[in-house]
């Protein structure tokens, strides 16, 4: 059987960077598949910065859940008739011929996600992907079993909605989630060494009229209390795997110091020395930026 590939990109006023990103997805698009942008109540629509862009194969959808990534990739998901879902970001550029060797993967797991690279000027030419070793998630270090959803993420449409698809009330960090659900699921999923997107890198304020990224945009309070939320969500599985348990909470104790939040801190590190000392070691490094 051939399985049919959809390419979700999220979008929020980043018009140059978009229609990079929706051209070089269409050009690495399969057959038969399509990239379905989803506009997340912008002020500049994606249908006007796209307007030019004839190829039947893109559809241009607007949010009707609440406001942030996760709720616009949960959108689009809604409306693909595909087999696989491959994530992107509206500025980032998908390799040509990396959604290919997705689906060559799909035949044997059941989600995934790559390596990258980075880049700061637009390049005028994009290499394409090249394949290389392929490692089975279950097996890597917990930290490396988290993909972001804009690593070349991908994954089964049918998985994605056994798993109740990705949190929308997180803002941020939802990719670990994400990751998280699949994992507890049992899925066999794959990790892709070469890369097969390229990930723009955000210097500061960009030149043109685009917003930078989510994550920049949210406070270290706000972060702590996602990432809380995480745990809790979670709790059944991290307790049942000592090594994410750690990781995780060692995660969210940093963003207690970096926010100044000492008692809660001071009570996520449970009995546990080793958390105790690095989050004292966070809290000091951390005070001198404290508002």
């Amino acid at each position: 059987m051939t399985l049919i590939l959809s390419i979700i990109i999220p979008t929020k006023d980043r018009p140059h960077y978009l229609r990079s990103a929706v051209t070089h997805a269409l050009a690495a698009l399969p057959e038969g598949g399509d990239v379905i942008v989803i506009d997340d109540y912008g002020t500049k629509p994606a249908q006007d910065t796209l307007r030019d862009i004839t190829d039947p194969r893109l559809r241009i959808l607007c949010n009707a859940g609440l406001a942030g990534p996760a709720s616009a990739r949960n959108c689009g998901v809604a409306h693909s008739r595909a087999d696989v879902i491959l994530f992107a970001d509206d500025d980032d550029l998908i390799r040509p011929d990396y959604p290919h060797h997705v689906l060559d993967l799909a035949a044997q797991a059941r989600y995934g996600f790559c390596a990258t690279d980075s880049f700061t000027q637009e390049p005028s030419f994009v290499a394409p992907f090249t394949r290389s070793l392929v490692h089975d998630i279950a097996s890597l270090p917990f930290k490396r079993q988290m993909g972001g959803l804009g690593c070349g993420f991908w994954v089964y449409l049918d998985d994605f909605i056994a798993v109740c698809g990705i949190n929308p009330a997180l803002r941020i960090n939802e990719d670990t989630d994400f990751s998280i659900k699949l994992r507890a699921a049992g899925l066999k999923g794959f990790f892709e060494t070469s890369a097969g997107v390229m990930i723009r890198q955000h210097s500061g304020a960009p030149a043109n009229a685009d917003i930078t990224s989510v994550t920049k945009r949210t406070t270290a309070f706000d972060r702590a209390g996602y990432f809380k939320t995480i745990i809790t969500d979670h709790a059944d599985f991290l307790q049942r795997d000592p090594q994410a348990n750690h990781y995780m909470h060692k995660r969210l104790v940093k963003m207690y110091a970096k926010s100044g939040q000492l008692r809660a801190g001071v009570k996520a590190c449970g009995r546990s020395p080793v958390l105790l000392s690095y989050f004292l070691i966070n809290a000091i490094i951390y005070y001198f930026s404290w508002p």
